[in-house]
């Protein structure tokens, strides 16, 4: 444990803070705004100690941070030797729209900082996020982010699917050319930081909005080939999960299909390596996104095989209303089986068992 002593400047200081070296007496007296320094310094070191997992600690921290007005906090942001991890504990010491979306601009911002606004910000911020189109690019598991949103208006979703359809036109071209690479943008990442901080008893304010990991685990008893697949496509982000869902091999895209991701399931039913009995077993994956029924269940050709149609009717992740339109299709023994089935919906259920009545 260091003692004020061995402390140099300010820089020295928020890096022993992070490391969980600072005495409590000087985190105390920091966290009262008693530090003689600048004040941006000691909005920078507040920042820190807001999260500090001693709650007196981050309690008085943060009456601290409550004391600067918006444009203090501004000027923080144009400190040269600001980083991700300071952009991110500005964007959570307080719900501040103007501060948001000042964060959202800056170069250094983190994509996780990205992430977390786009999950809880309301309407305006909303629109920078998607508006900032080379940082969506750069981190496309904001898409879904933005989706979740409890706030998220009906203009928003509609530029997130714009979004995702002008990318996966591109992503089919980069990802079938002969030699071509994903053109997507290296941004920041505190992923690991946040760990280290948690790991010596720091608390995030505002963590209890997750960040979700969009893969799906795999159920339990999987092949081998299953579990290598699902351990390289858990590595990649959204963008590299898209393009491989596009040119990748059969247990990928099986896996793929499931993802939380709906940019990732279109790009699995897109991929030209995709066949007919790929889309048989898919339709019958009780694990599929429901994005991929509703994709297989919209296209006439997959549904003239009998096989698909019949695995979409009887997967209970087929939406009721698709299941219904399909139900009157299915051939007499299958509509008995139906009538019995208590694993799809009772409307369903319900129908076919009316079906097989009437055609008695």
């Amino acid at each position: 444990m260091a003692d004020a002593s061995e402390i140099t400047s300010i820089a020295d200081l928020l890096a022993k803070i992070r490391q969980g070296l600072v005495p409590r007496s000087l985190r105390v007296f920091a966290a009262q705004g008693l530090l003689p320094v600048s004040r941006e310094d000691l909005i920078r070191t507040n920042l820190i100690l807001a999260a500090d997992g001693d709650a007196e600690i981050a309690d008085a921290a943060r009456k601290t941070l409550a004391g600067f007005d918006t444009g203090h906090l501004m000027d923080v942001l144009h400190l040269d030797d600001i980083d991700a991890l300071e952009l991110d504990l500005l964007a959570r010491c307080r719900e501040d729209e103007p501060l948001w979306h000042a964060i959202i601009r800056h170069p250094k911002a983190a994509n996780e900082t990205l992430r977390w606004l786009a999950r809880l910000a309301p309407p305006a911020t909303q629109d920078v996020i998607i508006t900032n189109q080379m940082r969506v690019l750069g981190c496309l598991e904001v898409l879904d982010d933005l989706r979740a949103n409890p706030q998220v208006t009906q203009d928003v979703l509609r530029r997130v699917r714009e979004f995702e359809e002008e990318f996966l036109q591109k992503a089919i071209i980069w990802a079938t050319a002969e030699g071509a690479a994903l053109e997507v943008p290296e941004l920041p990442s505190i992923e690991t930081v946040l760990a280290e901080l948690k790991a010596i008893g720091m608390r995030l304010p505002g963590d209890e909005v997750p960040l979700e990991k969009l893969i799906c685990e795999l159920e339990v008893g999987a092949p081998p080939e299953m579990q290598d697949a699902h351990a390289r496509l858990a590595l990649m982000n959204t963008a590299q999960r898209v393009v491989q869902a596009i040119r990748g091999n059969r247990e990928e895209r099986l896996i793929l299909v499931r993802d939380r991701s709906p940019l990732v399931v279109r790009a699995v039913m897109l991929s030209p390596k995709l066949n007919e009995v790929d889309v048989e077993r898919i339709a019958g994956m009780r694990q599929t996104s429901e994005e991929a029924l509703r994709i297989i269940a919209g296209k006439p050709r997959w549904l003239r095989r009998y096989s698909v149609l019949r695995n979409l009717v009887f997967n209970p992740k087929t939406p009721p209303g698709i299941a219904l339109q399909l139900v009157r299709r299915l051939a007499q023994r299958d509509l008995n089986l139906m009538s019995r089935d208590r694993g799809v919906a009772e409307a369903v259920r319900r129908v076919a068992k009316d079906l097989v009545e009437r055609r008695r």
